[in-house]
């Protein structure tokens, strides 16, 4: 796939996503922002439309993977920043495939394997776009984007740091990870605009028809 196409379906991944996920807060309102985690909404009447985040998360992420891995110099930095990406595209599904336990601990088959997924969405997610942001800077043709990439991964882990102590603390952290995956979003549409540009102005220029015409 081209890195046009790629770009796209990492844009239109991540704004489906986002689009569909805000509307959720008022599809559902009795889900609290300040506390439910974003998979609190696959369980209310609207459900179906959340459910459908997930898997539009898997492709953005896997086309983010392959086409910052087929863009980027190969280094040992970028195959594992690929890697994770691949790993958090399979998170992303077992949590889209397995709805949560709300409210409390898993409790279920289900609730258990939903948080399986979400562990490795996060974290690979978050770690990948770290080494892809580092490797970025290393490179002239992403030297523009580099460091608003590294600003979104840098902040979106430290919000995930704080919202893992909020929940051991607080007993919820769904305000932190709607900060999360907000920058984690910025994130991934940087990557798919500029993918899609750089694709966009590598277009050699079709010449016009001549007429030979007496």
């Amino acid at each position: 796939m081209s890195a046009r196409k790629t770009g796209l379906v990492v844009i239109f991944g991540m704004v489906w996503w986002q689009v569909v996920f805000w509307a959720m807060h008022v599809l559902e309102p009795e889900f609290s922002p300040i506390r439910a985690p974003g998979s609190a909404y696959v369980l209310g009447e609207y459900g179906a439309w959340m459910t459908t985040t997930y898997f539009a998360l898997s492709a953005a992420l896997v086309a983010a993977g392959l086409g910052l891995a087929g863009s980027l110099p190969t280094t040992r930095l970028v195959r594992v920043a690929c890697i994770a990406f691949l790993i958090a595209s399979i998170g992303a599904v077992i949590a889209g495939l397995f709805p949560m336990d709300f409210p409390g601990p898993p409790r279920t088959v289900s609730g258990r394997l939903h948080a399986l997924g979400g562990a490795l969405t996060f974290p690979p997610w978050l770690f990948g776009a770290l080494l892809f942001s580092l490797s970025a800077r290393r490179d002239k043709r992403w030297a523009r984007r580099s460091r608003a990439l590294l600003s979104f991964s840098a902040g979106a882990g430290c919000v995930l740091i704080l919202m893992i102590l909020s929940i051991f603390a607080l007993g919820f952290g769904g305000y932190a990870q709607r900060v999360v995956g907000v920058l984690m979003s910025a994130w991934m549409i940087t990557v798919g605009m500029h993918l899609y540009q750089r694709s966009a102005r590598s277009q050699p220029n079709t010449p016009l028809p001549t007429s030979n015409a007496a």
